[in-house]
């Protein structure tokens, strides 16, 4: 089992990503040449894979900057939450071992193991939409998860593009959720801690091949078809980054589309129906402004912060008269949209 979860977990993440996403591109191309009787071109190629400028477009750099400070601060934000998640899952299993001390574990079979990790993975979506809802509801995390939204254009690194704060947040939730449940099995089936946390990043993985995880930040408009019911396709997740105002707060789920069905969320777009990247109520300077360090950074906190403490006087507002910011994403019925950052 631990073999199997090793295999899993290291296959390059980095291949996967982007061998979807030029392969998804290579494949639309050879359909559209077919229908159009196109001879190949290179160059249509390479528009079909990369339709956006590489070396102009901001939104694409920012993508860039975030991503690469990434790789160098990932250890400072999920060193922690794994940490947490370990001492969570032994916490609560000598617990249960202690409350239930006639208890002989289970045989932990191959058809346990497959139950465990999908239960796992339930688990951990459902911590990511929790998340997901609560960033665009609650004011201080929407200044923060605004950073996501300012994209302009659509790539796999658009991905990683968010506020440290903002992805701590979310490792913090879904280690202690997935830290219960796999304190729970620790102590049911008798395997071991890293086996039991090596449920949920098994499980994502495999979800991120079925789901086509990597086109969900592109401009492929792929559906699920009647799989959409239940899974998010890339189509669903890029009407979640729409400004269009029927899109607004929409398919927050990272893979599985259930939790939206059920909560109400859900909005499943027509064949041809279009998504208008950015933020209803700033305009585009405005959110190229996030694509600086100063933007992607800094200045999300301090609004962040002013938003907590309710510090902010010049917008304060009352609450029974008026809707929070980030209950919407665009301004009010003769309100002029904001342009600062």
């Amino acid at each position: 089992m631990l073999d199997l979860a090793k295999y899993v977990i290291n296959l390059p993440q980095f291949l996967i990503t982007w061998s979807i996403f030029f392969g998804a591109g290579i494949i639309f191309y050879i359909l559209y040449a077919l229908r159009k009787g196109h001879r190949f071109a290179f160059r249509e190629l390479y528009e079909h894979c990369v339709p956006f400028d590489v070396f102009r477009d901001k939104s694409f750099h920012g993508d860039l900057k975030i991503y690469f400070i990434g790789k160098l601060t990932d250890g400072i934000l999920f060193i922690p939450t794994i940490a947490l998640n370990a001492w969570l899952c032994l916490v609560f299993s000598n617990y249960l071992k202690a409350a239930f001390p006639g208890h002989s574990p289970v045989e932990f079979t191959i058809l346990y193991a497959s139950i465990c990790t999908v239960a796992m993975f339930f688990v951990a979506e459902f911590s990511d939409y929790l998340c997901h809802y609560t960033e665009h509801k609650v004011p201080f995390l929407w200044e923060l998860h605004k950073v996501h939204h300012s994209a302009l254009s659509l790539n796999p690194l658009t991905s990683k593009r968010g506020h440290p704060a903002a992805m701590f947040f979310e490792g913090v939730v879904r280690s202690s959720l997935t830290g219960l449940l796999g304190g729970f099995f620790v102590s049911y089936y008798g395997i071991t801690v890293v086996e039991a946390t090596s449920l949920s990043f098994v499980a994502t993985k495999i979800f991120i091949i079925a789901t086509l995880d990597p086109l969900k930040h592109s401009h492929h408009p792929i559906s699920l078809g009647p799989f959409d019911r239940f899974l998010i396709s890339p189509h669903m997740h890029q009407i979640h980054h729409s400004k269009t105002q029927a899109h607004w707060d929409k398919n927050f789920g990272t893979n599985l589309s259930v939790f939206d069905w059920i909560m109400g969320t859900a909005y499943k777009p027509a064949p041809d129906e279009k998504a208008v990247y950015g933020i209803s109520g700033l305009s585009d300077d405005t959110l190229r402004k996030y694509n600086t360090l100063y933007g992607a950074y800094i200045s999300p906190l301090v609004k962040s912060y002013k938003k907590l403490f309710n510090r902010n006087k010049k917008n304060a507002v009352n609450t029974n008269q008026r809707e929070p910011q980030a209950l919407r994403i665009g301004p009010l019925p003769g309100e002029k949209p904001n342009t600062t950052i």
